[in-house]
Parts: structure tokens; sequence; C-alpha cells
């Protein structure tokens, strides 16, 4: 009997056991290929300081190395050809970054960059629909074109504008340097000359560079958050009908947004006093551009510090308005069709569009009480239009009306200008470390 057991027992010990499941995709992005690749665009910054980090960057490159490798396993086959050229890319790159972690060579890791960044590239251009084109150096560009002509899917051509009615198709920038408000020191003045504007550029320039550290404290410096390549708030002010406003506001006369109502300044109080009192309990109480839910990208649109990209998609029954930052998309009907029940409520709203005459309207409500631009709840209601004033130029205004937030209605214009640049996929969640490290930096604090 006991020789029964025993044998039992080895049999079922002998039985191997299943495999653990193969990461999906999206997995094996989120880990590890987007913090270890992250460990090596970072190199410069955040260069190892001693063994310990060492080692951890060598685990990194080593991650990043076995998904590479797995990425050429047939669970993630697309098209075996282009699949396959894409995932040699990574394996190269990943073999070469596993080898400089282990020599600890900064250098080789920093000149690793470009061969890193092409094969994240490649792959996205190949496989995400949403992610732009680019031309790519060398080896990756001659392994790309050797490639059979039908594996490589044409970009479909623009879709025809309506009749009758102006091309507003293609990609436009609103990079601008002037401000939303009019500042205190032109106060009174509604715009600048030629002279003027270029001083003002100047001025404006030279105070927002972000190269210009402050090193009295880490803390200062740390503040200062990015470097000013990472900035594109553009180089000019913008231009309206030949002219340069000194405020995108133009309604009110004096540049600035109305005051809020009673019951606006009572809930911008209470909002207040919760960042001051629950500033890091949970994710819900950071701002909605820290977690990555909504960023500027409208309605209405406004420029901020980089991004400043929008892309219409024009058809005779639909537009699409597509912004570069958090790549957020609207698709506007212009069939007519009434908004939806006011009980659906939407972090950008629910736009409808229609022509008035060569202008492009889209009027847009239905708003959340947690997107609050500038103030605004709920019953937010944003007007804006469209219309091409040049071969390569759009005027672009919105109207703000909220009569429980704002004790009257404002207005502002942008000039915007016909852009040959392609909008890359902004992922702003995807490793948003930034959020964890908030957090983290937090329950650290309450356990002194």
């Amino acid at each position: 009997m006991r020789i029964i057991a025993i044998l039992l027992l080895v049999a079922v010990q002998s039985v191997p056991s299943s495999p653990p499941a193969a990461k999906t995709m999206s997995e094996l992005m989120i880990d590890p290929i987007y913090p270890s690749s992250d460990a090596i665009f970072y190199i410069s910054t955040r260069t190892p300081a001693n063994d310990t980090e060492w080692r951890a960057l060598e685990s990194k490159t080593a991650a990043l190395a076995d998904a590479a490798k797995a990425l050429a396993g047939p669970i993630y086959f697309r098209d075996r050809t282009r699949w396959m050229t894409d995932a040699k890319l990574m394996i190269d790159a990943s073999a070469t970054a596993v080898d400089a972690a282990k020599r600890r060579d900064v250098t080789a890791l920093v000149e690793l960059n470009d061969a890193l960044y092409t094969a994240c590239v490649q792959c996205h251009q190949d496989y995400r629909p949403n992610y732009g084109r680019r031309e790519l150096p060398g080896a990756a560009a001659a392994a790309t074109s050797a490639q059979p002509a039908a594996s490589t899917p044409a970009r479909s051509a623009p879709p025809p504008a309506p009749a009758g009615k102006p091309d507003l198709d293609g990609v436009w920038s609103f990079a601008t340097i002037t401000p939303l408000e009019r500042p205190a020191d032109l106060a009174g003045k509604t715009e600048l000359t030629a002279a003027e504007a270029a001083e003002y550029e100047r001025r404006t320039i030279e105070r927002n560079n972000r190269d210009r550290r402050d090193k009295s404290s880490p803390e200062a410096d740390v503040g200062g958050a990015y470097n000013e390549a990472w900035f594109d708030r553009g180089s000019a002010m913008t231009v309206v009908n030949g002219k340069k406003p000194t405020s995108l506001i133009v309604d009110p006369a004096d540049g600035k947004i109305p005051a809020l109502t009673a019951a606006g300044q009572r809930r911008a109080s209470e909002r207040a006093a919760d960042r001051r009192e629950h500033p890091t309990d949970g994710p819900e109480n950071q701002g909605l551009p820290t977690r990555c839910l909504l960023f500027g990208a409208g309605p209405p649109i406004v420029p901020g510090p980089y991004n400043n990209l929008v892309q219409i998609l024009q058809f005779p029954d639909h537009v699409i308005i597509f912004n570069e930052m958090i790549h957020d998309a609207r698709i506007v009907p212009l069939d007519g069709r009434p908004h939806t029940a006011p009980a659906i409520r939407k972090w950008l709203g629910d736009s409808r569009g229609r022509w008035e005459g060569n202008t492009l309207v889209v009027d847009t409500t239905n708003f959340t009480d947690k997107t609050n631009f500038r103030g605004a709840d709920e019953a937010l209601h944003v007007v804006e239009r469209f219309t091409r004033t040049g071969p390569g130029t759009l005027l672009y205004e919105f109207t703000i009306d909220d009569p429980t937030a704002f004790t009257k209605p404002w207005s502002a214009r942008i000039g915007m200008t016909k852009s040959d640049e392609r909008i890359f996929e902004y992922a702003c969640h995807e490793a948003n470390y930034a959020m964890t490290g908030i957090l983290r930096g937090a329950r650290a604090e309450e356990k002194r």
C-alpha cells in the first residue's frame, strides 16, 4: 500500500505544471517595454549613480531584450515579413542596450537612442493606425522599402470637401505666445505694431526659456519641470485679420475672462479647499491633465505648452476634429440631428455642426461638471467657428456661455496655419509614472 502511495505521489509531482499564460501585447508594452525604453531614453539625465542602480538598469535592458525576442514569436505575428523586420529592429537595439549596460557605457546608451526610437516608431507606424509617418534613417528605411509592396498599406487619400464648401481638411497649428488674457502691462492696448510685436516675442521667448534653470536648490530646479526641448509654444503672436492682438480674448473688450458668478465663486472656493486639504488622497484628487483625462484639447481649443496641432477630416455629413493633445477626437455630425438627452454628459461635451455660408459652426453642450474649463460647470455651452481665410490660414473663434458660472459670455480668436507635420500619438496614460510617483511620495511623507 505504501509503495502504491509513493508511486502516486511521484507521478503527481512529475506531471509538468502549466506554463504561465503569455502576456498580451498591451501587457508587454506596459511592462517591460515602456519603462525599460524610458530608462534608456533618459539615460543622460537619470544616469545610474551606484552599483545598485546600474544593476537595476541591467535588469531593465535584459527584460527589454526578452520582450523583443518574445515579439518575434508566432502568437504576436500580424503579417510575418513586415512584423519580423520590425521585431528585428527592437531585438538588435535591445541587445546593444544589454551590452552597453553591462559595460556601464553611458555614451553608448545615449547613442542608442536613435536606433531604439526608430524601432518603436517603425512598429507603431506599421500597426497603429493613429500613428503618423516619418522618414526613417539608414537600414530601417532600406529594410522597409525592401518589403513587398502588398505588405505596406497605402495611405488613404483625404476625403473630398463637400460640394460648394471650403476645404478645412488637414493639419493646423495653433501654437502661439499670445496669451489668452491681456497682460496688465498691455491694458487698454488691443494690438501691437510690427516692431512692438517683435520686441514682445523676443522678451516672451527669453522669459519662458526653461533652460534657464533656478539652481538655488534641488527643489527649485525640479520645480522647473521639463527643459526647453520639450516645449513647443510657438515663437510668434497670433495673426487675426492681418493684426497681432494682445490677447486671444476679444470680448469683453478688456481681453479678460469675466468674473465668476456667486455660485461659480463658491464652487471655485470649494475646489481650492479640497485641493489644500486632500491634495494626494488618491488619483481622484489630481487634476484631469495629471490623470491624462483632459488637457486643453477642447472644446474650446486653447494653445498650450506643446502639442498645438489639430487635424480636421472633412466629410459630407461629418467632420472629425482630432487634437494632438491627449489624441482626443470629436466626431461632429452635420446632418441636423439634435443634441443627445441632457442626462448624457461627456468629457468633451456633445458636438453638432452646421455650415453658415463658408464657416463651419460647431455647437457643443452636455459637458460634465468635472470639465471645469476656466471655472465653467455642466451648463457650459461652447460655439466654435472655423473659417478659411487664405491658402494656408484658418480663423478659429469660440464663444463661452455659462450663465451659472460667468457673469457674461466671452469670446476668443486664434489664427491657425496649415502645417505639413504629422500628428503622432500622445500616449499620456501609458506608463504615467508621474501619477504613481505623486501618490508614492505622499504615502512616504505620511510615514515620517
